[in-house]
């Protein structure tokens, strides 16, 4: 099997991407397939976001040590607070997208867990954090085949995805560390599929100016006739010779497969194609018309329309970048960003809910979190601990959400810069790397530690933050 899976450059012995792959191989990765195979949508904030929106609780104290302030309505002994009931960062249609967080946590769509914190191999720069925590592995960058492309050769493995599978792995955000391929082979069809937020058909001939009539690229004035004739001579030629073009023959008929696939599916964008609100059935859905509520939508839509689509990626474009060193409590940056995130979460976890799709789930983490000190530019520089925001998926063996899970203190020598947040002695916390094995765990791998080192999340984990005056 070994030809099959890998490249022919040998890795060294002692590469831990080495040794995840040939447990794939050799069986030492234990493999129960679930009885419902989940789906899953991942959302990486690119740049490191600030906890604090998610976690205000020890803003007194990161106030009174920082070197300079808060703004006054994010501290509750103002009496004029925008802080919520479980310290999220409030503030209506200005805030940080704590009302929401509320209401989806209330709900069961939503949980929480704010004590991601990394203490193996700890950097807190931009690539070594994107590469570990998308590929769920300490090591060489070059050589770790990403969380997309290990679930892959599982499944591959396991016959679990066939070849007539249809975009099975899909990115909305191009080329992503996710589907970092190392010296990793996997099969064709389990290669990743990139989309837009449109859902623009990539295998019509349209694309062609020389089949496409004299309209241009416009899909419904395809010359037809053109393109049938280069069809059948296509398969004709590639026919006669099957025995030396039969690979060939057959990305002509899988081209021709999937462009009537996704011509058919019904995948249409628009409000009108959307359920009622679960909350209020006589409101319709709407994600926010924003870049991001659009790619968010499509790959909703996806999910819910082909059950072959397990593996989403979206990052988070359309709502700009997280490393905010400057200007972080502008209402109109870091908040801002918040809240379109939050509210076309939520839309997300009614649309799926709506429909009933109880096996997609989705999750939203980034490169580190931020220290908490207000800097002299009032943003925040690298830091470490984060929150880790998973909606969905309550269909999902094991999957508990509506939780708020870990407690912080403010760590750090009073007015200088390096103040963080970090997990209390008695709170639970887990690696990022923890992230990647709850991700293989939930589509059947039962010792994902193989891979990553790290057990997976303890969704029993009981030590949710508890209000001290209370």
């Amino acid at each position: 099997m070994l030809p099959s899976l890998f490249g022919s450059q040998a890795w060294a012995a002692n590469s831990r991407a080495m040794r995840n792959a040939k447990a794939i191989v050799l069986g030492e990765i234990e493999y129960v397939k679930p009885t419902t195979l989940p789906q899953y949508i991942n959302i990486f904030l690119y740049g490191g976001p600030s906890e604090l929106a998610g976690n205000l609780s020890n803003i007194e104290d990161i106030n009174v040590n920082s070197q300079n302030a808060y703004p006054t309505n994010l501290l509750p002994s103002s009496g004029n607070t925008i802080v919520t009931a479980n310290n999220f960062w409030g503030g209506g249609g200005n805030g940080g997208g704590g009302e929401t967080m509320e209401d989806m946590i209330a709900k069961g769509r939503m949980s929480i867990y704010r004590t991601i914190n990394r203490i193996k191999d700890d950097t807190k720069a931009h690539r070594p954090s994107i590469f570990s925590n998308l590929t769920g592995q300490v090591g060489e960058e070059d050589i770790r085949p990403g969380i997309a492309t290990v679930l892959a050769a599982v499944l591959s493995a396991n016959n679990v995805i066939g070849d007539n599978a249809v975009f099975p792995f899909v990115t909305f955000e191009g080329e992503s560390v996710i589907f970092n391929g190392g010296d990793m082979d996997i099969p064709l069809v389990l290669k990743p599929v990139s989309l837009d937020q449109d859902l623009r058909n990539p295998y019509q001939r349209v694309n062609n100016t020389y089949v496409s009539g004299q309209n241009g690229t416009d899909p419904a004035l395809l010359d037809s006739s053109v393109n049938t004739q280069i069809e059948n001579l296509a398969q004709s030629i590639a026919s006669s010779q099957n025995e030396r073009f039969g690979k060939v023959v057959a990305a002509l008929n899988k081209r021709s497969e999937l462009n009537d696939f996704i011509n058919g599916l019904d995948l249409d964008v628009a409000d009108a194609a959307m359920p009622f609100d679960p909350d209020d059935p006589a409101t319709q859905l709407v994600y926010p018309d924003t870049n991001f509520g659009r790619r968010l939508r499509a790959a909703v839509n996806l999910a819910a329309n082909n059950s072959d689509s397990s593996f989403l990626s979206l990052g988070s474009g359309g709502l700009g970048g997280w490393d905010d060193h400057d200007s972080g409590v502008d209402a109109n940056r870091y908040p801002q960003r918040v809240r379109r995130l939050m509210d076309a979460l939520n839309v997300a976890g009614k649309h799926l809910e709506a429909l009933g799709k109880t096996n997609v789930f989705i999750t939203v983490y980034g490169d580190f979190g931020r220290n908490v000190n207000l800097n002299n530019s009032m943003g925040w520089d690298h830091g470490n601990n984060q929150n880790l925001y998973t909606v969905s998926g309550s269909g999902i063996a094991g999957r508990q959400l509506g939780k708020i899970v870990g407690k912080t203190q403010r760590i750090g020598q009073t007015k200088v810069n390096r103040q963080f947040t970090s997990p209390t002695d008695d709170s639970y916390q887990c690696e990022p790397f923890s992230i990647a094995s709850m991700i293989f765990k939930y589509f059947g791998v039962q010792n994902p530690e193989v891979i990553t080192g790290e057990p997976v999340i303890d969704e029993n984990a009981t030590n949710e933050w508890v209000d001290p005056n209370a």
